[in-house]
């Protein structure tokens, strides 16, 4: 097994990985960060913008990997300025994480797959654009996961087991422009949604047991635990608690967050 080991203080890198069996680890939870800033609207050499799958601070690859006891943060901001800015990209075919915080605003985790199929030319360029779409199993326990939109996402059958979940608050913009909260629910502006996962159809997706889902300071009933990128989205929550900043109705749909998608198959034990 590689053995990679982050010391105590910030590590501003951006990390990039792909060995059979790899441990990464830190000497604590906030002891050993590991820092980067890549935001998907900056732009590249090629004048294109840098898009969601190479903002990542780590990018993990292999057959088993385990990862514990440090934080990997993506620094970038706000999502509606600086874009989708991903932490951590998961991409082993077994991937074990323990003790981890992982700090971002939207799309902090993304856990492979990818979907089979881009909405938009190039929407998924990156390490795993044009390669084969390979299941992946994860395993997450005792993590911190912070962010604001879809900031768990992929298409990996994965384990969070007591973990907390933090939803950020979204503060209104200077400008009066798209990137504002566009829907709301009641009057209450939506602050963001939790999980968007791109399960294929027939898998397990997410499966969240006695996690804490918390804000640091987002209103009641203004976010949505999950939502399917794709229509066949799964993800179940067992014994799980949450704070009042969740909305009654807990899911959201893709195209209008009001109307949930019939294929998709979220579900609280």
């Amino acid at each position: 097994m590689k053995v990679l080991t982050i010391n105590k203080g910030i590590t501003i890198k951006k990390l990039e990985l792909e060995a059979s069996s790899i441990l990464l680890r830190g000497a604590g939870m906030d002891k050993s960060v590991l820092s980067n800033g890549d935001g998907g609207y900056d732009l590249m050499p090629d004048g294109r913008k840098r898009g969601t799958f190479r903002s990542y601070t780590a990018f993990i690859s292999g057959q088993d990997v385990t990862v514990k006891d440090l934080t990997i943060e993506n620094t970038a901001g706000d999502g509606r300025v600086h874009g989708q800015a991903v932490a951590l990209y998961a991409d082993a075919e077994r991937f074990t994480c323990k003790r981890v915080h992982l700090k971002g605003h939207q799309d902090t985790l993304f856990l492979s797959p990818l979907p089979v199929k881009e909405r938009e030319p190039d929407g998924f360029k990156g390490p795993r654009q044009k390669a084969p779409r390979i299941p992946t199993i994860q395993y997450y326990e005792d993590c911190l996961i912070e962010g604001d939109i879809d900031f768990i996402f992929g298409g990996a059958d994965a384990i969070f087991r007591n973990c907390e979940i933090r939803s950020l608050f979204r503060p209104p913009l200077e400008s009066d422009d798209n990137r504002q909260i566009r829907y709301t629910h009641d009057g209450v502006p939506i602050q963001g949604f939790v999980c968007a996962p791109c399960t294929p159809e027939g898998g397990r997706g997410f499966e969240f047991i006695n996690c804490l889902f918390t804000t640091d300071c987002c209103p009641d009933g203004s976010v949505y635990l999950a939502r399917p990128w794709r229509p066949y989205g799964k993800a179940v929550f067992k014994s799980c608690s949450f704070g009042a900043h969740i909305a009654p109705e807990r899911f959201a749909g893709w195209a209008n967050p009001l109307q949930v998608e019939s294929t998709a198959d979220f579900l609280i034990l």
